[in-house]
């Protein structure tokens, strides 16, 4: 075995899989990341900042959520479409993680207020 024998890529798609699932895999994939890119945008055309994110996949499909910086115009560009998902305690602060969903991704953020 060379030295730079494990650096060569392994294939992404099992090359025995029918063309047709090839295919679907790729348009799905495509899909995905363009609609990540426009949310993306339109975050940032909202003034809004992107903290990170992440992809998954379930049984409900693949599903990506990003992460932004708390802000006031939050619930004002998202306005009914938001809702919280989760409350915890954090000491004497309680931690709201919001979210909502645009362009088939689900944008999140945390609010802290105090008991």
């Amino acid at each position: 075995m060379k030295s730079a024998d494990h650096l060569h890529a392994l294939p992404m798609i099992d090359s025995a899989a029918a063309e047709q699932t090839r295919a679907t895999s790729v348009s799905m994939a495509t899909t995905l990341i363009m609609n990540l890119l426009r949310c993306v945008l339109f975050l940032i055309k909202n003034r809004l900042s992107v903290i990170s994110f992440r992809g998954y996949r379930d049984i409900g499909g693949d599903n990506i959520v990003i992460v932004v910086a708390p802000s006031p115009r939050l619930h004002a560009i998202f306005g009914e479409d938001c809702a919280w998902r989760q409350r915890r305690p954090d000491g004497e602060l309680t931690i709201y993680t919001w979210f909502a969903d645009r362009f088939g991704c689900r944008v999140e953020w945390e609010e802290v207020t105090c008991l």
